[in-house]
């Protein structure tokens, strides 16, 4: 689709350009067939009628009255009359619709033989050659009494209008589509995380009330999301103490009970502490963090060699990155979530890789477990959604994916989850890049 195709400034702009072309076209024609046709009509007949009395009066006359008559006709009419002697040079005028109009009239007046003539050198006048007894005569006319042409006058004053009306259409909506694009660009970073600052509330009533809705529903989602962290890090911590102390206890139990069992309520322990992490990871909003110069392949090993010394080989393929503006610490949440996950359901092979693609920069983590089955990967991605069938492992809040989808989100980043060649699964993480 072109870039003009959805905008809603271009589609008004069109939409009224149209219109006005189509109206002033309409006007041109009506104005050709109801104003200039008929007073051309008009000019015509009342010069065939000029003609038709100069023709009586030159055959009723006597010679003194003739030449008087023919003064003040060209005095008044600015009609000239000439006696004609011999044959004068001259072409037939053109076929335009008055002149065919008038070469018919004068025809049906002196028979089938007459003809109106333009001479070399006088292009703006028109001449009639007409027989009153046994003399011949010219007579003279301006042109413009027959070709009463105002059309480039007319059309000159169209596209002046047409002209006018499409800056002032310009003008009207861009003051429309300036709020809305405001609206839509704050709309966008409100749902990649963001806090955009409140739109103002002016302009037309419509838009007004849009601007006003979209302030309250911002206003709304930050009081929920500030009461949901609050929820959550506050059960997060209450749970942190009893579990601190549920821990002390099975360590004092060393020797008194069966060490396998001694050694699997630690390890739920330490489940439990891994999903209090992950409430406390997902209710910290990434909106109050400055960007920042981050180089991907640094970050991603920095957090690769962590993990890995928890004794799980990781390995590592990393490209000469660009440095990228990201909020830091959202970003190593991001890969240790990333990792974590691969480490929970993948097990075996573990790989992170980084990639520098055109006007992309990618993170992917891949790893042997069983997958994840393509109509699953949207709802996975969702917060407190797991699916231990599809991934077997040990249990969790389900919040892993959900929080990088969030992270990704809030800079802009594509989150993708796909098969890995020979089995597994590869997240990949694309992140915009200018270079």
């Amino acid at each position: 689709m072109k870039w003009w195709a959805g905008s809603f400034f271009w589609r008004t702009l069109a939409v009224l350009v149209i219109a006005l072309v189509a109206s002033q076209t309409a006007s041109y024609w009506l104005f050709r067939q109801q104003v200039q046709h008929p007073r051309q009509a008009m000019g015509i007949g009342q010069l065939v009628s000029h003609l038709k009395t100069i023709h009586a009066a030159l055959l009723s006359l006597p010679p003194g009255a003739e030449r008087e008559f023919i003064g003040r006709l060209a005095e008044r009419e600015g009609i000239r009359v000439f006696p004609a002697r011999g044959d004068e040079p001259g072409r037939p005028a053109g076929d335009m619709p008055g002149m065919r109009m008038l070469r018919e009239r004068v025809k049906v007046l002196f028979g089938g033989d007459a003809e109106i003539f333009v001479r070399p050198g006088a292009p703006g006048t028109l001449w009639v050659r007409i027989t009153a007894g046994e003399q011949s005569y010219w007579v003279a006319f301006p042109r413009n009494r027959v070709e009463r042409d105002n059309t480039d006058a007319l059309l000159a004053w169209m596209l002046a209008g047409v002209a006018i009306a499409i800056l002032a259409t310009a003008l009207i909506a861009w003051r429309l589509n300036r709020p809305l694009a405001g609206l839509a660009k704050a709309a966008e970073e409100l749902g990649k995380g963001g806090d955009p600052p409140a739109i103002p509330e002016t302009g037309p009533s419509e838009i007004r009330a849009v601007a006003h809705a979209f302030n309250r529903m911002k206003e709304s989602l930050k009081k929920e999301e500030r009461e949901r962290a609050t929820f959550l890090a506050g059960v997060s911590h209450d749970l942190r103490t009893p579990l601190a102390r549920l821990r002390l206890d099975v360590e004092m139990l060393e020797g008194r009970v069966d060490a396998a069992a001694r050694e699997g309520m630690v390890t739920d322990i330490a489940d439990m502490n891994a999903i209090i992490d992950q409430f406390i990871d997902y209710a910290r909003s990434e909106a109050t963090e400055a960007y920042a110069p981050v180089n991907l392949s640094s970050l991603a090993r920095e957090c690769a060699e962590r993990a890995a010394r928890a004794g799980v080989p990781i390995r590592c393929e990393l490209a000469d990155t660009p440095v990228l503006m990201l909020r830091p610490l959202a970003a190593q949440r991001l890969v240790d979530n990333l990792i974590q996950n691969a480490l929970k359901h993948g097990g075996g092979d573990i790989l992170v890789r980084t990639q520098v693609a055109p006007r992309e920069v990618t993170l992917a983590v891949l790893d042997r477990g069983p997958g994840i089955a393509e109509q699953d990967v949207a709802r996975l991605k969702e917060p407190f959604t797991r699916r231990d069938e599809a991934r077997s492992g040990r249990s969790g809040a389900g919040l892993g994916l959900a929080i990088v989808t969030r992270i990704a989100q809030a800079h802009g980043a594509r989150f993708d989850l796909a098969p890995r060649e020979g089995g597994g699964l590869a997240a990949t993480v694309a992140f915009p890049s200018a270079a």
